[in-house]
């Protein structure tokens, strides 16, 4: 019970008792149930949507950023972007993965912004990401496109990283849920660190700095090339007269052969 000369606090203190990084479940709801104690005329649904919040400070129209395992890398600054088509790994990003770029697999297939821009990517490559803490985490391999061009994250998750792991983003409680073997599994995007990487981006891009990426969209498709013909050919009818059905044939082939 509360000392009856405990001063009570304002409801809004709830707002920023946010669940720590080590911070079990359990512990975390132990400590705001005590927190919530010292708050004077406590509403109940303030107080729930508080708990839900996990602390994120009201209106926002802040990105989801959160932290990831990469290649068991613990790897910050992710952007979660529901608006690109790729999953996109910057490369001061990919060099700090010490992974050797002849890893890379080619690809000709530019990226383009929602302005216009295009950027050609220096490669794809498939990684082990792991999202969640144990037991309510999940693993997948995405596919991401590396590309040089400078930008305040590392990564960017896009629809496919999105979809691998079936994952439902809320914006207003910068959250990411996902299904686990154990439950669902979360990550909480760090309102800070975006808002700094926000910033930073403004900044940079006024310079000509940073080429935004956002809402990015694959020219064309993926499909591997088709041979083509090493020398020029010749359409011969099947039949004489027949203009329709016709064989090509090398120019270079004898009267015989043809």
């Amino acid at each position: 019970f509360l000392n009856s000369t405990t001063q009570r606090r304002n409801s809004t203190h709830l707002i920023n008792v946010v669940q720590g990084k080590d911070e079990s479940l359990r512990d975390y709801l132990t400590r705001f149930n005590k927190e919530s104690l010292t708050v004077k005329d406590l509403e109940p649904s303030f107080a729930l949507a508080a708990l839900n919040n996990g602390g994120v400070r009201l209106p926002h129209d802040d990105p989801v950023v959160v932290t990831l395992l990469v290649e068991l890398f613990t790897m910050k600054r992710i952007l979660i972007d529901s608006g690109n088509s790729a999953d996109i790994l910057y490369k001061h990003a990919f060099d700090q993965l010490r992974i050797p770029a002849d890893q890379l697999k080619p690809m000709k297939t530019p990226l383009v912004g929602f302005t216009g821009e295009m950027i050609h990517p220096l490669g794809s490559i498939n990684l082990s990401v792991v999202a969640g803490t144990a037991p309510h985490q999940t693993q997948v391999e995405m596919t991401f496109l590396v590309v040089d061009t400078p930008s305040p994250y590392n990564a960017i998750v896009g629809r496919p990283g999105l979809n691998l792991l079936e994952a439902i983003v809320f914006t207003r409680h910068l959250l990411m849920k996902f299904p686990t073997r154990f439950g669902v599994g979360e990550v909480r995007g760090d309102q800070e660190v975006a808002r700094r990487c926000y910033k930073t981006a403004i900044s940079d891009k006024g310079k000509g700095k940073v080429l935004p990426i956002a809402n990015v969209e694959l020219r064309g498709d993926m499909e591997p090339e088709r041979p083509q013909p090493v020398e020029d050919v010749l359409q011969v009818p099947m039949e004489e007269g027949d203009t329709e059905r016709v064989l090509q044939v090398g120019s270079q082939l004898g009267e015989a052969e043809k």
